[in-house]
Formats: C-alpha cells, sequence, structure tokens
C-alpha cells in the first residue's frame, strides 16, 4: 500500500479556504509555474546540448515537477528535500499535508462530475439516464408544479389512500397480494411483506431467495411516525383520518417491523435449496404462484416445482398471518400507501419533503440528498464510466507491458537471489510465470453493452421529464432486473475487485497471486500514457513493484499455482536464511533518530517492498529505453531522464504535517514514515549513485547497502 494507514489521516480537520479559492490558487500556482517553465527553456535554449521535448505534455510536465522539488539542495546528502521540498514549503498554502490526499479529493471531485455535470452528446445512453435522474431529482420546481398528480394517479389506479379518502375509500376488494403486484408494476416503492431478490447457491447459478419484508431497515420512533404521518395528512388536506387511524397505523407498523426485526435469516451459501411447493408447506397462507408471476410479470414463470430458497421462514410467516388475519384491510392499505411515500418522498411536493427535513436525518442540502439517491439507484454506474475514461486502451495497453517487463525482471532477481535455495527458485519463478493482473477493472466492464446490461441500466429511456414518472421508470426497470437475474449463471467475477478499485493506490493480493492497478491511480503525479516513460517508471513504475514485492516476501509466502492448490513456496532453508537477510533493513530503520524509537520489524514488509521495487522499476525502464530507445529530457529541467526517474519515485511520499489533528506520526502503523520512504530504496540501490554521482560514504551513497531481491 501507498499512503499510512487510516488512523494517521482520518482526523484531518476541514480548512477554511472555499474550493473556488483553492481551484484559484492552484490555477495561479500551475500558470506561475509554467512562465517559469518556459522563461527558463528560453534562457537555457541556446545552452543546452541535449535534446528536450518541447510539446505541451513535457512543458506542462515539467511545471509539475517544479512544483515538488527543491534543485538547491544535495540529492546525495538530502535527497528528501531534494525530491519534497517546494511541495512542503506549499502544503499549508493547497491545504494537502500529501498528494494522496490531494488526488483523493480531484478523484471524488472527478467522480460526482459524472452524475452532475450537464448532458454531452458522448456520455453513454445509461449515463444520460443517470444525469436525468438526478436532474429530475434536484429540479424541485418542476417537482413542486405536478403538485404530487403523478403520485396520485397511480394511487388511484391502486385503490386511493383511507387516510385521504375516508368513508369514500372502498377497502371490499381490498387484496394485499393484487396490492403488491400492482404497485410494482406502476413503479410505485411499497415495502411489501416478503423481499425477493437474487441467491448465488454455486459457483455459477442464481436462484430466487424469499426473505423478510424489508422494512425492517426503517427506523422511527412513535413520535416520529405519528409527527410524521400527521404532516403528512396536512401536506395532501386530509380530512378522512382520524388520530386513531394514524395509530392503528402505526401499531400495525411496528408489529409488522418487529415481525421482521426478530426473524433470524440463514447466510445465502447455508439455506437449503427448496422448491415452491415447499414453500406452500411453510407459508400456507400466500399464494405464492400468483404472487411470483405477477411481480415477474412474465419475465419468468413460476410453477410448484420451480426451485427457490426461503430458509427457516415459517415461524415469520405464521406469525404474519395472525397479524394480518387480526388487521383491517383499512389498515394494511395505509400500512402501504405509507411506506411509497416514505420510500418515494424526494420526488414529492414540498410539504410532504418538509415534513421529512423535520426529522434528523432529513436535514442535509437537496444537492446531497439527490447525488446519493441516484448513485444508489445506479449502483456502481458511476464508478464503472470512471474506470473506463482513465483506463483507455492506450493505458492499459502501457501499464500491460510495465507489468510484464516486471515479471521478467523479478525472475532474473529470483535466480541470482543469495538466501533461496534451488527448489525455492523454481517456484518462486513459477509463481511470477502465473501471476496475473488487473488494470483497472475486470475485461467485462468495458464491454458497454454487455456490463450495462449486468447491471440493468442497458433499456433505461425515461418517456417523461416529470420527476414523479422518472422515478416510477427507474423503479419499473429494477423490479424487472432482478427478475431477468435469477436463475442465470452468475456473471459477477468483477466483483472480486470492484470494491476495492476505489483508493489512490494499487496493491497486491497474495491469495490471488494478482496484481490490481485501480484507476484512481492513473492520474496526475503517478501516471499520464502522455508522458515520458522515465516519469511514469519512477512513479507507477515504482508502486507497482513495491507492489509486486509482496509477493516475494514473507506476506506472499502462499499462492495458489495452476492447480488452484495453494502451497508455501519456501523452504525451511530458505526461511532461515531470510531471516538473517532481512536484519539489516530492520536496524537500518532503528537507526533513524526519531521522537520515538522506531519499529523495523512492524514496517519490514513496506521497506522491504519500497527497496526491492524501485530497482525493479529503473531496470524495467532501462528494458523499455532498449526497445524504444532513448527519451528527450524535460524542457528547462537541467536533469536528465534517471534523474527525473528517481525524482518521481519520491514525489506521492512527500509530507508536510499541517497542524496537532491532521496526521500523527506517533501511532503505530506498518508504513515507515515517509523520509525513509523517499531515500530507503534509493540509498540502497545499486543505481542511484552513479546516476547522481554521489561519493561513497555519502548519505545517498553508504559502503554497506542492503541487497534483498
Amino acid at each position: 500500500m501507498l499512503e499510512p494507514s487510516k488512523n494517521r489521516a482520518n482526523d484531518e480537520k476541514q480548512r477554511r479556504n472555499t474550493g473556488l479559492e483553492k481551484g484559484l490558487i492552484s490555477a495561479v500556482t500551475l500558470v506561475s509555474v509554467v512562465a517559469v517553465v518556459f522563461l527558463i527553456l528560453f534562457v537555457t535554449k541556446k545552452c543546452s546540448s541535449e535534446e528536450e521535448c518541447t510539446d505541451k505534455n513535457c512543458v506542462k510536465a515539467a511545471a509539475e515537477l517544479l512544483e515538488f522539488v527543491d534543485l538547491k539542495k544535495d540529492p546525495c546528502n538530502d535527497f528528501y528535500h531534494y525530491v519534497c521540498g517546494h511541495y512542503i514549503k506549499e502544503a499549508v498554502k493547497n491545504d494537502a499535508p500529501t498528494p494522496i490526499l490531494q488526488i483523493s479529493k480531484q478523484v471524488e471531485n472527478e467522480k460526482k462530475a459524472i452524475i452532475v455535470d450537464p448532458i454531452l452528446k458522448k456520455d453513454s445512453k445509461s449515463n444520460v439516464a443517470m444525469k436525468k435522474f438526478y436532474q429530475a431529482c434536484m429540479n424541485e420546481t418542476r417537482i413542486d408544479a405536478d403538485k404530487d398528480a403523478n403520485f396520485w394517479e397511480a394511487i388511484n389506479e391502486l385503490g386511493g389512500w383511507p387516510l385521504v379518502n375516508g368513508s369514500d375509500w372502498e377497502g371490499s376488494s381490498f387484496d394485499w397480494v393484487d396490492w403488491h403486484i400492482k404497485s410494482v408494476k406502476l413503479g410505485v416503492p411499497v415495502i411489501g411483506f416478503f423481499d425477493f431478490k437474487p441467491a448465488t447457491v454455486s459457483e455459477n447459478t442464481t436462484i430466487l431467495r424469499i426473505t423478510k419484508s424489508a422494512i425492517a431497515r426503517v427506523s422511527l420512533s412513535r413520535y416520529e411516525y405519528r409527527s410524521l404521518l400527521g404532516d403528512i395528512m396536512k401536506a395532501f388536506n386530509a380530512t378522512g383520518g382520524s388520530h386513531e387511524d394514524i395509530s392503528e397505523a402505526y401499531e400495525f407498523w411496528k408489529n409488522v417491523k418487529k415481525l421482521a426485526d426478530d426473524f433470524k435469516e440463514d447466510d445465502d451459501d447455508e439455506a437449503d435449496i427448496s422448491t415452491v411447493e415447499d414453500l406452500y408447506r411453510e407459508c400456507q397462507h400466500v399464494p405464492w404462484i400468483k404472487l411470483l408471476n405477477g411481480l415477474s410479470d412474465g419475465v419468468r414463470e413460476f410453477q410448484n416445482d420451480t426451485e427457490i430458497v426461503f430458509g427457516s421462514i415459517g415461524n415469520y410467516c405464521e406469525k404474519l398471518q395472525k397479524l394480518l388475519r387480526d388487521t383491517s384491510t383499512r389498515i394494511i392499505a395505509n400500512y402501504y400507501v405509507w411506506t411509497i411515500i416514505h420510500n418515494s418522498h424526494h420526488f414529492m411536493s414540498k410539504k410532504v419533503r418538509e415534513a421529512y427535513e423535520n426529522l434528523e436525518d432529513e436535514s442535509e442540502e437537496r444537492y446531497k440528498k439527490c447525488f446519493d439517491l441516484t448513485d444508489e439507484s445506479f449502483l456502481y454506474l458511476k464508478e464503472t464510466i470512471y474506470i473506463r475514461r482513465k483506463t483507455n486502451p492506450q493505458v492499459r495497453q502501457q501499464l500491460d507491458e510495465l507489468v510484464e517487463i516486471m515479471k521478467t525482471i523479478f525472475i532474473e532477481h529470483i535466480k541470482t537471489c543469495t538466501w533461496m535455495d534451488e527448489d525455492t527458485k523454481k517456484l518462486g519463478i513459477k509463481k511470477t510465470l502465473l501471476l496475473k493482473k488487473v488494470i483497472g477493472a475486470d475485461d467485462i466492464l468495458y464491454d458497454v453493452d454487455k456490463f450495462d446490461k449486468i447491471l440493468g441500466v442497458n433499456e433505461l429511456e425515461f418517456s417523461s421529464d416529470v420527476p414523479y414518472q422518472v422515478y416510477r421508470e427507474k423503479r419499473i426497470r429494477e423490479n424487472k432486473h432482478v427478475w431477468e437475474t435469477v436463475y442465470e449463471e452468475t456473471q459477477d467475477e468483477w466483483k472480486v475487485f470492484f470494491n476495492l478499485m476505489d483508493g489512490v493506490n494499487a496493491f497486491f493480493s497474495p491469495s490471488r497471486n494478482t496484481m490490481v492497478i485501480p484507476a484512481p491511480i492513473l492520474t496526475s503525479i503517478y501516471f499520464n500514457y502522455k508522458l515520458p516513460a522515465f516519469m511514469n517508471y519512477g512513479s507507477i513504475g515504482r508502486v507497482v513493484a513495491h507492489e509486486m514485492q509482496h509477493g516475494f516476501g514473507e506476506d506472499g509466502r502462499r499462492v495458489i499455482l495452476e492447480d488452484d492448490h495453494q502451497i508455501d513456496w519456501w523452504s525451511n532453508a530458505t526461511a532461515e536464511a531470510f531471516n538473517e537477510t532481512k536484519q539489516c533493513v530492520i536496524e537500518e530503520y532503528e537507526r533513524i533518530p526519531f521522537t520515538y524509537k522506531l519499529n523495523g520489524t512492524l514496517t519490514l514488509e513496506e521497506n522491504l517492498a519500497d527497496i526491492v521495487g524501485i530497482d525493479v522499476a529503473y531496470e524495467a525502464y532501462n528494458e523499455w529505453v532498449k526497445k524504444y530507445g532513448e527519451e528527450k529530457k524535460l524542457p528547462g529541467i537541467p536533469l536528465t531522464p534517471k534523474q527525473i526517474f528517481w525524482i518521481q519515485t519520491g514525489t506521492s511520499l512527500c509530507f508536510r504535517k499541517l497542524d496537532d489533528d491532521s496526521i500523527d506520526l506517533n501511532l503505530p502503523d506498518d508504513h515507515p514514515i515517509p523520509s525513509f520512504r523517499v531515500t530507503a530504496g534509493a540509498r540502497n540501490s545499486r543505481y542511484f549513485a552513479k546516476d547522481f554521482d554521489c561519493p561513497v560514504g555519502s548519505f545517498m551513497n553508504p559502503k554497506e547497502k542492503c541487497r534483498i531481491l
């Protein structure tokens, strides 16, 4: 991992500068630096003996480099401040103790823009639908102008709401099963007495899982419920209900919720596969064939022998049957309509929204509510779009090549390793050859049509600009997707790493022997496919090699080989020899003078990865040069490409403590202190001192160096 553990950064205070001020500061700074680069370029052009890259990408790269370095420092004795001096000086103004935190904010803003930006011609069909949903939620003027007409259109088609219709409500034909089916078809979000979702029951198959009511997720006190329902009735000028009606509605809601809360579900992988016929025996009072076929609306056809999963639902059904038998249809209808309002109130008129805003958890700003609701309704979509944008074919090709070069280099390092015996080396080489990589995400994500279908957003086009109708149509599509998904082969292998692909980080999964490069790290100082390779190999290259090394230290001793058999590939002799070799790194770290004694054993894995990874990245760049040729220098920067490579290995690790609460280096952490991370790999490298002409015995060229792999 790149960043110190979260206990160093969780308490970062909110800064005073507004986003606009920060943006202006950054813009002015960048323009100033670019101007300086051009000035240096102009002055030095005539006396430069080496060819320079002067296109706009190289100029920008030079400007960004100058935002970090202090070239007045001596790289042989103070490499940390040589790399980070300017960044440290400007950290307070930029409100960024580390570049990773700075980039993380940028990444979050880029992902938000995928939802909140205006619709563009280049947007995919699914992105257009997501933006329209957000815009519908934000359009309070249009929502209020509708006066809940679209909502009432659906409710009246269902038979009305007793609390509003009063004695005019006709309940003789009310049937909760028919009501539930019809509400789902109309796209109004009722919370029924059962929930339906796909369940994975084997490696590649899903079937339908039936469980308790989702009302268990709703939490309101008696006062909150009664107050809320009273305010909603006032919003509709309802005269058909009384305080007694509200009390009865509350009692029924409370009893349904208690049933759901008390029911303990089996885990998906523990529930036995049963049939609809078995379900009838467990839960006799529900017309299951009618309910299931009604809800699936032709997408699936259920019969008595259809396989399903429902776990130990019998006790829940028995108590529910008694509750429904003892409750009037009027109360059940009141409950149903309230659940619809509860789920869709963001798209309802101002007075209804205000009823919810009186609750403490509804006090957030409108844009935040709409963003979260859209993000939840289009689960995985904004991340998917972001990943595709950041990992175009050129990016994936470059990174794929980088990893393959590094695999070759790791094999050479294993062959010459002094602490591995021959049997361990053979398995280490085999492990390297079998190493897999995930760049951005699983390949299926890049098939837009196929993946949008997996997410259930492939057929989504709204027929109206009425916000409540937009909401209803999204619900209709969601329901259809549930039934499309069950009884199909699972295609969710992409989820293995997807939920871990959100951070500005890269990581190695030892158990899967897989190198993972998430899209957010392919930003700014880490990677830009348009920049010179010496910059990318220094930054993202060091990171990738660092993470790959985790597969060759003690944390990576277990590995899945091609037969899916997990073994400890180290021999006892190798483990003993490694224990002797690692002492050099432990002792080097613990010799650093600091405010407390540093723990070289706690940080060992990270220190090893830094030391090994930096030389692997350097050798990988040399292989790239052999293939593609020497690169030009950056304009106005009096450094060779290889010297800039070394600077790039450290820029992401720059750090300045902004205040007493931002980051605490005194807390235990398996990552070493930042200055050591910048210098340790380089000073133990067999290449650094030559590139900077550092004399033997200087800080960055010690007489004895730790050699690991």
